[in-house]
């Protein structure tokens, strides 16, 4: 019997605070992007987590967990942001649940998801997408935030990440995508920067970046790169945390609107 239930899709979006409509940025913004492991290594993580998270204006998580104490830490540590998170599972034994999520100062126009159509083999897990628009004085920015299947074969992974290109098509505005790609070989690396390549987002190239396994992306579309750099010094999780600084682009700067996704 297997140890978790998948929610439907009706149940799948979770929302934990209330943004206080604040401001949108006007010029620069700060992103933080961590797998954040489930939280495993609480006695380091919640100390890490509050301190890189602090003052962020987006923040981008992968194994997000609401359980008794990581949607504390966004409650009380991040009061003024609004948590919303497409859950993957449940645990049957206790309920917690995980998933991919995202945490902003500001309220979001829309939130949506997609659930990729393969499974991992041997767990038979679903992985998410979280897809959620943002006002920024008037124009919508897309923020992504995806962990990309893993334990399946090359035509799935190339499968699931056509299907995030393909809901990603229909938004021509500026976009953030970031999360775990698990391009954990040459060949998944070079796929995945292919297909978003073909969607004019830019694969941002990292500071400090003494990964071997470079599993964790961002890429952007319609921003200016101020920053981007790898925290790796952290070992709180498997996975060292991103912090990004973006500014807001020239909203008139062309973007192909004809782009067609060919799998």
């Amino acid at each position: 019997m297997v140890p978790y239930i998948i929610p439907t899709k009706e149940k799948v979006l979770l929302k934990i605070g209330e943004a206080q409509n604040l401001p949108a940025p006007t010029s620069e913004f700060d992103i933080f992007v961590w797998n954040v492991y489930k939280g495993q290594k609480a006695h380091i993580f919640e100390k890490d987590f509050r301190k890189l998270g602090e003052g962020k204006d987006f923040i981008l998580l992968q194994e997000a967990l609401v359980d008794d104490k990581m949607p504390k830490i966004w409650q009380q540590d991040f009061a003024t942001y609004e948590w919303h998170l497409a859950q993957s599972f449940h645990y049957k034994k206790d309920l917690r649940s995980t998933g991919v999520a995202i945490g902003a100062k500001l309220p979001p126009a829309s939130v949506d998801f997609i659930r990729a159509k393969t499974r991992e083999l041997f767990w038979l897990t679903p992985k998410l997408t979280l897809f959620n628009e943002y006002d920024f004085g008037g124009t919508k920015a897309l923020f992504v935030c995806t962990h990309v299947l893993n334990f399946v074969t090359l035509k799935a992974f190339t499968a699931s990440l056509y299907e995030i290109a393909a809901k990603m098509s229909e938004f021509k505005g500026p976009i953030v995508l970031a999360g775990d790609f698990n391009t954990w070989n040459v060949k998944r690396y070079l796929i995945m920067k292919s297909i978003f390549r073909d969607l004019n987002l830019e694969h941002l190239d990292l500071e400090n970046d003494g990964r071997l396994l470079k599993l964790d992306h961002v890429f952007v579309r319609g921003f200016d790169v101020i920053k981007a750099q790898v925290h790796h010094t952290i070992i709180s999780s498997d996975h060292f945390p991103l912090e990004i600084r973006l500014k807001v682009g020239d909203p008139n700067k062309p973007t192909d609107p004809n782009l067609i996704l060919q799998p």
